[in-house]
């Protein structure tokens, strides 16, 4: 491999933006096409970010000896078909969250990843926030003792949810647990060290509209010493409000402090500790608002975040290319993924039996 990461990107559709904004950002990368099954967008993403070609079908690209990895952000039912197909041919792999639709899919695209000695990571872009960052550098100081609760937030508003692959189980697996809870749900196994899941709970529904999948719901995780509630909608209104369709926020709490996050508000994070735990530099000198690193402007890439000051996507993708390039471990790899699924499938399956599911 040269010192440039020759990239492929399957999929130009919304999220897709990010993904490939922050690339361009990389300079050790060297944007060699872009893919879509409607070649129109291929050929925009090609003028609006610089891929050197556009293509209509993956595998016309997968024998090339110039590209080296392949980042995935199409629709969640072709997530493990394209990884797959990507890593049998010796591609690394950065696939957007969820991994893929079931257990089965993600197990095998673990197993392909060991055959093949290629790097798969699942794009979990908000372990990239500085505050996630920070949080969890005072969690393994020790500065909020033991962390025995984990609360997490987000919810957004769509518009007409009839329309869009989101809104077909058969495409998108589910809907507000699989596209918002999955979020939170990884910050809270990142943040508290991957702890063993032992149970699952959920209660989901569709409360306000007609569609095939959950607009609102709640999982809860217990592990053996914390336990994480894991909420969210994506039917909020709040006309008047600070923010009127957007909200993501968590909180931590350990047995010596808190640590709170909110996107919303300003400064984003703030921290409740001991008097003599406050002085520490990860804190900042005050139990309130730790001094965080800001993302240069120019890396700044479109984002549903409110704080562009805080966004992840560049940092994320530079840490991929690193570990492509060097070896290095990765955040959120393809048994960090999996353990998210297993959650996200335990959710769906206590939710339709009405019982606590054990792991």
């Amino acid at each position: 491999m040269s010192d440039k990461l020759g990239v492929v990107m399957v999929g130009c559709g919304g999220i897709a933006r990010c993904h490939a904004f922050a690339l361009t950002r990389v300079p050790q990368v060297r944007l060699v096409a872009a893919v879509d099954i409607n070649e129109a967008a291929a050929i925009d993403f090609k003028a609006r970010f610089g891929f050197e070609e556009h293509s209509a079908k993956l595998e016309e690209l997968l024998d090339r000896s110039d590209v080296d990895a392949v980042v995935i952000t199409t629709s969640n039912k072709t997530h493990a078909p394209l990884s797959v197909q990507a890593m049998r041919a010796g591609k690394h792999v950065m696939v957007q969250k969820p991994m893929a639709m079931s257990m089965a899919e993600a197990r095998e695209m673990v197993a392909v990843a060991d055959e093949n000695k290629v790097k798969l990571m699942v794009s979990f872009f908000e372990l990239f926030l500085p505050p996630v960052e920070r949080a969890k550098a005072i969690i393994d100081a020790g500065l909020i003792g033991s962390p025995f609760f984990f609360k997490g937030f987000m919810a957004w508003h769509m518009p007409d949810n009839a329309l869009g692959w989101r809104f077909d189980p058969q495409v998108s697996g589910g809907g507000v647990i699989m596209d918002g809870n999955v979020h939170h749900i990884s910050n809270a196994l990142y943040l508290l060290g991957e702890p063993e899941i032992t149970s699952v709970y959920a209660e989901y529904a569709t409360l306000t509209t007609d569609s095939k999948v959950e607009d609102t719901a709640v999982v809860l995780m217990r592990t053996p010493t914390a336990i994480c509630e894991i909420s969210g909608s994506n039917r909020l209104w709040e006309p008047g409000g600070t923010v009127a369709n957007f909200k993501d926020m968590w909180e931590i709490y350990g047995t010596k402090g808190t640590i709170q996050w909110d996107a919303s508000r300003r400064p984003t994070m703030r921290v409740f500790s001991s008097e003599a735990d406050a002085a520490n530099p990860l804190i900042g000198g005050g139990w309130a608002s730790p001094h965080l690193p800001l993302i240069p402007e120019d890396q700044r890439a479109y984002s549903m975040h409110l704080n562009s000051e805080e966004n992840p996507w560049v940092p994320e993708h530079r840490h991929f290319v690193e570990a492509c390039l060097t070896g290095a471990p990765l955040r959120s790899d393809g048994r960090f993924g999996l353990k998210t699924q297993a959650v996200l499938e335990a959710a769906y399956r206590s939710g339709r039996e009405g019982r606590r599911v054990s792991l």
